[in-house]
């Protein structure tokens, strides 16, 4: 019997039925497997470039093998014959050659001493076995990857190492090594592709195997216990579950506009972190965070397994005191913010400037805010159908309750902003005290404005004094233009 109540037998039918591929080892299609010689770097096998595939292989196939029938004796229609074969079967073997993975970097253990003595001390407090290999990745998740028929990869988010308590890392890396180790299992590995991957399938179905998910994660999750204690165990769940939501944030609203104006941020990582310690971005986000979770919309989220525990946390957890990293260093930070805004550049101009936040000039934080007033003005217009706007206006938009329909961030997911009118109202307000020689105090702090008499205004502050009906100050607009 599989964990959550499944049999062996109904496992091998749902995977059968909704992802057969899940039953060939992922170690296999993913590449990693046979094993290619490391360093820092990780490798893999992948599938070559069209031109090599379609064009290269074949020519070189076909003629190394007529030169070997040519040396044999075979002449004329034998050659071509031969040629037509090696031909057919460049075309058809799949070609594949090492290929770096841009989102690993090894964390070899002459430089990381600490994390691979706290992964070996891990392993054997739960007898399973330490992973073949350490990695750090760009992103604010953990997880474990099988790698061959023995063979394992541990990787932790660079945004875990640097933010994390040593006690609920250690908490957090005994969940991948037992989750990793009940992976083995064919059945369980099969049926946690078929989740992973969001095939559609009825409703009573994914219920069956969400079953057996929660089985698994709950396991492991018991198996952070055994290292540290139930409440650093559940801090470290919600720890991991803000850090991920407030990096993804971090990433959407400083660095993701960026590279349209041709600047790269390498300080991602350093800026992040400075969010986290300084301008308490998570406790900001965790309302928004926990309203969410009280309407079901993140699935498996902190809050459920936290309940799994027996133990309930409604305050954000401080920033850590003692990480047991504080930087990769300054060559995989920057390989890292490349990685991570990978999919931002894909469609950006080549020829970018490679900075730092501060450095940004402030003009361009005045475009993208700019973006975001408009979008919101926008909005507002299509849906009062009003040529011109007043702030009257956007109040009454918002009495109704109809202020998450001009934002869609505040709407589907987490947001600094306590409810959708101060989303509604942030840039509005913000694009008007710029315009009035209000600036800048922090790059990294938006919502506060210096005013050319040495006064700061919060600007979420102020907006939320709007909402609930003070007076509006002098250096509020009565009316708007159209937002085009």
């Amino acid at each position: 019997m599989l964990p959550g109540g499944m049999t062996p037998r109904r496992a091998v039918r749902l995977v059968l039925t909704h992802r057969a591929r899940a039953f060939v080892p992922a170690w296999l299609r993913a590449g990693w497997w046979p094993p290619l010689p490391g360093g820092r770097e990780v490798r893999r096998w992948a599938r070559a470039p069209g031109w090599v595939g379609n064009g290269l292989a074949p020519a070189v196939a076909v003629a190394i093998s007529t030169l070997v029938a040519w040396h044999l004796g075979h002449r004329g229609e034998e050659l071509v014959l031969v040629a037509g074969v090696a031909l057919a079967a460049g075309r058809l073997v799949p070609v594949v050659w090492p290929a770096p993975v841009r989102d690993r970097h090894v964390a070899r253990r002459a430089e990381h001493p600490d994390l691979h003595a706290m992964v070996s001390e891990v392993a054997g407090e739960l007898g399973v076995r330490r992973p073949s290999r350490v990695c750090l990745a760009p992103v604010a998740e953990s997880g474990g990857t099988r790698l061959g028929p023995r063979r394992t990869e541990l990787w932790i988010g660079l945004p875990y190492l640097m933010g994390f308590e040593r006690a609920e890392l250690r908490a957090v890396i005994a969940f991948e090594l037992v989750f990793l180790e009940a992976r083995r299992s064919w059945p369980l590995g099969a049926l946690w592709e078929v989740w992973k991957a969001g095939v559609r399938m009825k409703p009573a179905v994914q219920r069956e195997i969400g079953a057996v998910v929660r089985a698994l994660v709950t396991e492991a999750d018991m198996a952070g216990c055994r290292v540290s204690d139930p409440r650093t165990t559940a801090n470290a769940v919600l720890r991991g579950m803000l850090m991920s939501l407030s990096f993804d944030w971090f990433v959407h609203r400083y660095a993701a506009d960026l590279p349209a104006h041709r600047y790269l941020p390498l300080d991602l990582y350093p800026a992040w972190r400075w969010k986290v310690h300084k301008d308490d971005l998570l406790a900001r986000l965790m309302p928004r965070y926990l309203e969410l979770s009280a309407a079901d919309s993140l699935g498996l989220d902190a809050t459920s397994r936290m309940a799994e525990l027996g133990v309930v946390l409604d305050q954000p957890p401080g920033p850590a005191a003692d990480p047991i990293m504080s930087t990769p260093g300054l060559a995989v930070e920057a390989r890292f913010a490349r990685c991570r805004l990978g999919d931002v550049l894909a469609g950006t101009p080549a020829m970018r400037r490679e900075l730092t936040f501060p450095d940004v000039p402030e003009t361009v934080w005045d475009e993208i805010m700019k973006c975001r007033h408009d979008q919101v003005l926008r909005a507002a217009a299509a849906l009062t159908g009003r040529e011109h706007l007043t702030l009257a206006d956007l109040m009454e938009i918002l009495a109704a309750g109809r202020g998450a329909e001009l934002v869609r961030e505040h709407r589907e997911g987490v947001c600094t902003h306590p409810t959708a009118g101060v989303c509604v109202l942030f840039p509005v307000l913000h694009r008007h005290l710029r315009t009035k020689g209000y600036r800048y105090g922090q790059a990294l702090r938006q919502r506060e404005l210096i005013g050319p008499g040495g006064d700061r205004v919060d600007v979420i502050q102020l907006a939320e004094a709007i909402e609930r009906g003070g007076p509006l100050p002098e250096i509020v607009p009565l009316r708007y233009q159209p937002a085009g």
